[in-house]
This record gives C-alpha cells, structure tokens and sequence, in this order.
C-alpha cells in the first residue's frame, strides 16, 4: 500500500489483528438533495483479515464533514486514513469563520430580514408591476432563509454555551443513537464532541419545522410553535416553498403557485409570532438562571 493511499483501518473483532486495506470507492455528497438523510452518500466494501481469513462488511458514508466508516455490527470502530474527501489545509477558514462569527441576537436579525421583505413587497404591490408574482414567489423563499438563519443561530448558540442543553439534545435524539467519535479525534481535540453535534446541527434543513421542533424540545425543553394555528399557517407554507424554491413556483401538477402579499403577510405574521415566542423563552431562561 502507497503512503498516502485513503484506506480503511480495524483491528479485526475477531483475532485482534491490525487490518489495513485501500478505500475502493468514497461516496459521493449530494448537496442538492432534497431531504437531509438524502444528501448522505454510503458504500459497503468487503476486506479480509489476513490472520485469520474473517470477511466483514464495512460501511462507508460521506457526511459532508468528511468520511465515517465501521462495520455492520456497530460496535467495531473503522478509522478512514488519508480521507480523500477532506484537506487538511482549509484555506477559507470557511467553519472556523462560521463558528467564531455566530450573531449575538439572531432574533434582532431576523426582524431586519423580514422589514426589507415587507418593504419590498409594499413597493411592488402599489407600483403595479408585471413581475409581482415572481418576486412574491422569491420573498417568500426569502422569509424561510430569515426562519432557517435564526433558528439555526438560535439553536447552535444554546448548545455551545451550555453544556447541559448539548447532552440533553445528544441523549434524546435518535438517530445520532450509533454515532462514534474516536478515541484519537476525543484525545487530539478537547472540544471533538462539541464539534461533532456542531456539526451535525448545521447539516440539518430548518425549514423542516416538525423535526427542529424536536431538537429543540430536547434542547431547550420547549416548543418552537407558540400555538397549533401559528403551527398550522407553517406549514401550509412549506410544500409552498419547496415549490418555489425545486419547481420554479410549480406544484407537483404544473399549475403556478399564486403568492399575494396577502399570503406574504400571514407567513410573516407567523414567523414573527415564532420568533417571539422563543425569545420569550430564551429570555426567561436568562432570568432564571
């Protein structure tokens, strides 16, 4: 095996011995996928201890962050060595800039989003332009990016200043349940766990409101929705979104999506309601210690 050739590494779960063979094939990350578990791509290879001739399964799975790999067992931890889908030299800084650079009050910056929405939209509405139903079409896409960017920043925020919000999320989410960090990456980094979920929280698709909702009840013990009529307004408004944002304003039957600044308003309204109801919550938290 050439140095530097991305290779699987185990020590075999049935004699012990070391076992180290190339990496056939890394698995793909699709960044246009639709949903979260979609955008994951994963591969099996077979490898064979050459002490004692066992054959195991390994699987492989590209989480945007990088390769993980074990076997089918769950319990025998698989090291990717030379991961040919990460550099070691992150000119941009890109995450380091994300993590460092988390705003102060994601609430105030959402009301800034949504006032230019509003403003705009007005503008159009009174003018009388041909081009009203695309732009409505794009402020509505735009009011989600202002939900997805707060509720992200919110959520984030919580878990990087307090630790028992991050193990009460990590300790009731399902489906990090078979995660494994290495002992390696745990010794190296002090901070390898926080950095894990952080980011395994920004993989996440905010716009799916009913599974944020869960990590935030997890997180921070409450809902997201403030009552079931602001819930039920969201999420009329998301199958309208993925419309506009993967069909070019387009349902599944080709019939164009009317958005009014009607229908602006009550997204607004319902987004501002959510948001306000979670900075209540945060700032009771602050009061209360």
């Amino acid at each position: 095996m050439e140095p530097g050739s991305p290779s699987l590494k185990l020590l075999c779960p049935g004699c012990g011995a070391t076992i180290q063979e190339i990496l056939k094939e890394a698995p793909p990350y699709d960044l246009m996928a639709d949903h979260g578990s979609e955008t994951q791509g994963s591969v099996y290879q077979a490898i064979v201890c050459s002490k004692c001739d066992r054959r195991f399964q390994v699987h492989v799975r590209n989480t945007g962050s990088g390769l993980v790999a074990g076997l089918q067992d769950e319990t025998t931890a698989v090291s990717v060595i030379d991961d040919p889908t990460t550099s070691p030299d992150d000119e941009w800084d890109t995450e380091a800039y994300q993590r460092e650079n988390l705003p102060n009050d994601p609430g105030q910056i959402f009301k800034f989003a949504t006032y230019d929405i509003d403003f705009i939209a007005g503008e159009v509405e009174s003018g009388g332009h041909g081009s009203v139903a695309a732009l409505n079409r794009m402020l509505l896409v735009q009011y989600f990016s202002a939900i997805e960017a707060y509720l992200s920043d919110r959520l984030i925020r919580l878990l990087l200043d307090n630790p028992k919000s991050l193990a009460a999320l990590v300790i009731g989410n399902k489906e990090w349940a078979g995660e494994k960090i290495s002992v390696v990456e745990l010794a190296s980094n002090a901070h390898a766990f926080r950095d894990w979920v952080h980011t395994r929280l920004r993989e996440l698709m905010y716009h799916n409101f009913v599974k944020i909702d869960q990590y935030y009840r997890s997180a921070l013990g409450s809902t997201i929705f403030p009552d079931e009529a602001t819930k039920k307004v969201l999420m009329e408004f998301v199958p309208v979104r993925h419309d506009c944002v993967h069909r070019y304003g387009r349902d599944h039957d080709g019939r164009e999506r009317t958005i009014s600044k009607v229908d602006l308003d009550k997204l607004g309204s319902a987004l501002e309601n959510m948001v306000a109801h979670l900075e209540g919550l945060f700032v009771r938290r602050r009061t209360n210690g």
